[in-house]
Formats: structure tokens, C-alpha cells, sequence
């Protein structure tokens, strides 16, 4: 014990008296503490891996819940949740832009999907943040789009958080990526911000699908009507890929309201 202590005390004289014993000492010590924090932050990290992996598999079990997997299929356009059968309304064929013109007052899109892939008239097109418009002509193997930006354009809309409808128009005033909403009574709330969506009433397009959100509320001279002014939620300067929505039972609810008009 006695040798030992006197080896202490020379190696600290030798290192207090030796600037490259102290760098070297102060070098190594770095290095330990470095590796002992490297050590013991893995350490810790293995030991709250249990945590995590609890977190994670109840995040897992929560997806697993709402999978599709999880789902009776009842036959090809049913499924069973809860006990309650649901008909799949409306199918979603993907396609993309290969010609868009924006610099017009009646602007149009041409798909590359035409009658080959069952693509007729009238069917709604949707982008994945919003609608861009419905499927004006087609042929074998293309098809044109009457784009949101086309003043020929009109389609029933709702508030996101509101039943009160408004007629989605492209005015003559409005650039690219803005729309006009017209129709809807003053009485309701309406401020900028707010979140404007389909209706679903017309049978083009699913409701809900975004259209855009009030960028300015007007309240024309002698109307009760409010003129909204929309940025669309769609760049239509950058269009690329699309969904031609075909609704199941559009036949059928055209037929009735032929029926009604007549």
C-alpha cells in the first residue's frame, strides 16, 4: 500500500511538472468519460426499449383495428362493420394529366384513360387534396376534363361544418387557383378560413372532397347572399396525378330525378 502511494505521488509530479504528460493524461481521461457516457447512454437506451416497444404495439394495435383486414367482405361491393353492411358507393380509377391549359377562360385537362378503362361522361375528377373538375368528353383511349377553371363550370358546395349550400362558379374576375361561391344567405356564419367542400347532391362528386378554402367574404349591394371568394385547395398549375370518380348508383339517381322533371 505504502509502494503504491508513493507511485501516486510520482505520477502526479510528473504530470503537474510535464505538459505533454498532462495533455496526454487529459486526453485519455476525455476518452474514458466518453466512452463511459457512450456505454452507459446505450445502457440505458436497451433498458427502455421495453417502454417503447409498449408504445409501439399499442400504436400498432390501433392500425390493426381500422385496417381493411379487419373487415368482413360480404360480397364485392359490401363489407360488414359492426354488424351493419356497407355498399361501397363509388369507385376511383387513376389517370394523369397529360395535357392542362390554364391561361384560358374555358380551360380543359386531357387524361390519358379513355373508354378503354370504362371512363364516361360526367364522372367527377379528384385530385388527392380536392376536386378539379368532371369528365366532358371522351375517347378510346383519352378523355377531357371541364376544369374548375372553366366558366362553364358549376357545381353544388357546403361549409365543411355546415348544411347551408352555395353554387361553386369560376367568375370572370377570378385568376387561376381562385373560385367564387354564390347563394348562400347572410344569416348563416361564414368567415375566412373556413373550409368549403362538395356537396355530394349532384352524384359527380363523393361529399366532403375539398374544394378550397374563404379567402374573403363579400356581402354584395341589395343581397342577402354572401359572394365568397376561395383559394381552391388544388394547384392547378401543377396538376399531375388523378382519380376519375365513378359513382355506383348515378344511373339510378338520374333516372329519378328525370322522373321528378317531368
Amino acid at each position: 500500500m505504502f509502494f503504491i502511494f508513493l507511485q501516486l505521488i510520482i505520477f502526479k509530479i510528473i504530470i503537474s511538472n510535464s505538459s505533454y504528460q498532462q495533455s496526454s493524461y487529459l486526453n485519455s481521461t476525455a476518452s474514458l468519460s466518453g466512452w463511459f457516457f457512450t456505454q452507459s447512454k446505450s445502457i440505458k437506451n436497451y433498458f427502455g426499449l421495453k417502454s417503447v416497444n409498449n408504445t409501439l404495439a399499442i400504436q400498432n394495435a390501433s392500425l390493426k383495428q381500422e385496417s381493411f383486414h379487419n373487415y368482413t367482405i360480404v360480397s364485392e361491393n359490401e363489407i360488414l362493420i359492426n354488424k351493419e353492411i356497407y355498399k361501397k358507393k363509388y369507385l376511383f380509377q387513376p389517370s394523369v394529366v397529360i395535357q392542362n391549359s390554364t391561361q384560358r377562360r374555358k380551360n380543359i385537362l386531357t387524361l390519358n384513360v379513355g373508354e378503354n378503362k370504362k371512363v364516361n361522361k360526367e364522372m367527377g375528377v379528384v385530385a388527392s387534396n380536392g376536386i378539379i373538375g368532371f369528365i366532358k368528353d371522351v375517347s378510346n383511349h383519352y378523355s377531357t376534363v371541364l376544369s374548375l377553371m372553366n366558366t362553364d363550370f358549376s357545381v353544388p358546395v357546403i361549409p365543411l361544418n355546415d348544411s347551408c349550400k352555395g353554387l361553386l362558379y369560376w367568375g370572370k374576375d377570378d385568376k387561376i387557383n381562385q373560385i367564387s361561391v354564390k347563394g348562400i344567405p347572410t344569416y348563416f356564419k361564414i368567415k375566412v378560413g373556413d373550409t368549403i367542400v362538395s356537396q355530394g347532391g349532384s352524384g359527380i362528386f363523393p361529399p366532403n372532397e375539398m374544394v378550397g378554402t374563404v379567402k374573403k367574404v363579400i356581402i354584395p349591394n341589395g343581397s342577402n347572399n354572401y359572394l365568397l371568394k376561395l383559394k381552391t385547395s388544388v394547384d392547378f398549375n401543377a396538376l399531375n396525378n388523378v382519380f376519375i370518380v365513378k359513382n355506383i348508383y348515378k344511373e339510378e339517381l338520374d333516372s329519378l330525378q328525370t322522373a321528378i322533371y317531368k
